[in-house]
């Protein structure tokens, strides 16, 4: 009986070590990640594309709950099934569960996965960190332009940072604003892409409670922010949510190509809010070596509206922060290394590519 299962289930174990193996390997190949396969994201993406504009919600979050409710049904289903001894049923479930879970691994990466694979952006720029001065240096680049920019933005009734454009207003201005990067910015190797399509997310309340800013749905070409943020942090994550869906995969890089878009703009929403990612980003990395500078700089230096804007992200991010938050950090580091990435840690490479970027273009934007 063991012996019948055993060989049961070969087959289908052996399609699920067969299908890692053959993305590790095409993974390998720069002629088809950096080549091949971004024409193939780049058709897949606009078929995506031509169904999910069409809707002004989130096609990407409805994806997502009706495969959570399948997998509750299914799981129920087999428990129940192991209750009353059917354990054929049992076997025949599992094994479709394998074949399942493999095929929608390779889907995963033929939509968009393999964007994890390409020829990473910092390989362009020189980003080795020399010297703590270098980065002080550039926070200062950033802290200068962030506060011209924040006298031109609009304030709410308490005298923090209200955006001036409508959300669908934004994905125009970044399809301007990527007009300009891919000419301005050729290792970037942006080709024709669709327009942005970024959504506000059905599930915000729940995404608060997790520390979710937004995510990417590459099965709907869609990126949902969490509309719950404060509008520094929400005007930021459409640029992010953007760079991902035009195929850069790591966190550092959806940051860097959604800070290009936001300072390639001729609005002052979208330019102050980008610089003042890049600040902040530098001036977390300085502290971890000079606290006391950060310190001085947040207390001393920043304006009073820039101190009303970092006190309200703080005041949401403090309502909703909890158990739940740190466990789905714990998954989000997990997922992150799974795809080729450094975990959290991919995020904070950004302040490289920043530095890169400056040493390249000395700052001329």
């Amino acid at each position: 009986m063991n012996k019948t299962i055993f060989l049961n289930y070969i087959r289908p174990i052996l399609f699920f070590l067969g299908s890692i193996i053959l993305v590790k390997l095409l993974g390998s190949s720069e002629l088809f990640t950096d080549e091949l396969y971004p024409k193939i994201n780049g058709f897949l993406g606009k078929m995506f594309y031509l169904l999910s504009a069409r809707f002004s919600f989130s096609l990407g979050d409805i994806f997502y709950l009706i495969l959570i409710l399948l997998g509750i049904i299914f799981f129920a289903n087999l428990i129940f099934r192991l209750l009353k001894k059917r354990y054929t049923e049992v076997n025949v479930s599992i094994r479709r569960l394998i074949y399942f879970l493999a095929g929608f691994y390779l889907y995963f990466h033929l939509v968009w996965g393999f964007n994890y694979y390409k020829t990473p952006i910092n390989e362009s720029y020189d980003v080795e960190l020399n010297s703590l001065n270098e980065l002080k240096v550039l926070a200062e680049i950033y802290f200068l332009k962030t506060m011209a920019y924040r006298t031109q933005v609009e304030e709410d009734e308490n005298g923090v940072f209200k955006m001036s454009i409508s959300k669908d207003e934004i994905n125009r201005l970044i399809d301007q604003s990527s007009e300009k990067i891919s000419i301005k910015y050729p290792e970037l190797r942006l080709s024709a892409q669709v327009g942005a399509n970024i959504k506000s997310s059905l599930f915000s309340e729940v995404f608060s409670h997790l520390g979710v800013s937004g995510y990417y749905n590459p099965f709907t070409n869609e990126g949902q922010y969490n509309a719950l943020m404060a509008d520094s942090n929400l005007l930021f994550t459409q640029l992010h949510e953007t760079a991902h869906q035009w195929g850069f995969a790591t966190e550092d890089e959806a940051n860097f190509v959604g800070f290009l878009l936001g300072i390639s703009s001729d609005h002052h929403d979208l330019l102050y809010v980008s610089n003042y990612r890049a600040m902040r980003s530098i001036l977390n990395r300085i502290y971890w070596y000079d606290p006391l500078f950060v310190k001085n700089y947040v207390e001393n230096r920043y304006s009073e509206a820039m101190k009303r804007d970092r006190a309200y992200e703080i005041e949401i991010a403090m309502k909703y922060s909890g158990k739940t938050e740190e466990a789905f950090s714990f998954m989000n580091e997990a997922f992150l290394k799974l795809n080729n990435q450094e975990g959290l840690e991919s995020y904070g490479r950004f302040v490289e590519l920043l530095v890169g970027y400056n040493r390249m273009y000395a700052i001329k934007d």
